[in-house]
């Protein structure tokens, strides 16, 4: 939902090319000619308090989020930079069974994609929690690291890292009835 009056912002990561480049990007939007019954939400699995040593070869970060209310689940998208490796989210459900819900074994910041599930198929109760675990190759036998000597935090440039890993739902119980 976006509210009337709102404004709309946009984060996008750029790389300097020694040159001078032009950005062709643009925004559009479109309406549902339905009603609609559910909001889209989603989760961003995260943390920012990471250091990845020089030279580290499979670093884990990781980070938990509870789910509050009880969802369907609609799809999952990972994202970090240069170093990424590989990432896992693992759902923990109230019950105490874990389950594996994807495992990107061979990350690769160019192949970035969505996952996910047939619509209405994946159900979560309320209180489960999403973990997201990934790894990090510092080491001088990443043909993409631009720099194995350096410890690496979080940053939004290419030469840092981030790890996001997000996680799309809806609520099960919603029924918003909203005409647009």
């Amino acid at each position: 939902k976006i509210p009337a009056g709102s404004v709309i912002g946009l984060q996008i990561h750029y790389t300097t090319t020694g040159k001078e480049e032009k950005n062709r990007m643009q925004v559009g939007f479109r309406f549902p000619r339905y009603v609609v019954r559910q909001e889209l939400h989603h989760m961003q699995v995260t943390t920012r308090k990471f250091e990845i040593a020089p030279g580290a070869s499979s670093h884990p970060v990781q980070a938990t989020r509870t789910l509050p209310v009880d969802a369907t689940g609609l799809a999952m998208f990972s994202h970090m930079h240069l170093r990424g490796k590989d990432m896992t989210f693992i759902a923990h459900l109230p019950t105490g069974e874990d389950e594996n819900l994807l495992s990107i074994p061979n990350y690769h910041y160019g192949w970035q994609q969505n996952y996910r599930w047939q619509p209405g198929t994946k159900q979560f109760p309320k209180g489960t929690k999403i973990e997201v675990i990934a790894h990090y190759d510092n080491s001088k036998f990443n043909p993409f690291n631009p720099d194995a000597a350096a410890t690496v935090k979080h940053g939004p440039q290419t030469v840092e890292e981030m790890m996001f890993g997000f996680f799309f739902y809806t609520d099960a119980n919603e029924d918003l009835n909203l005409k647009v």
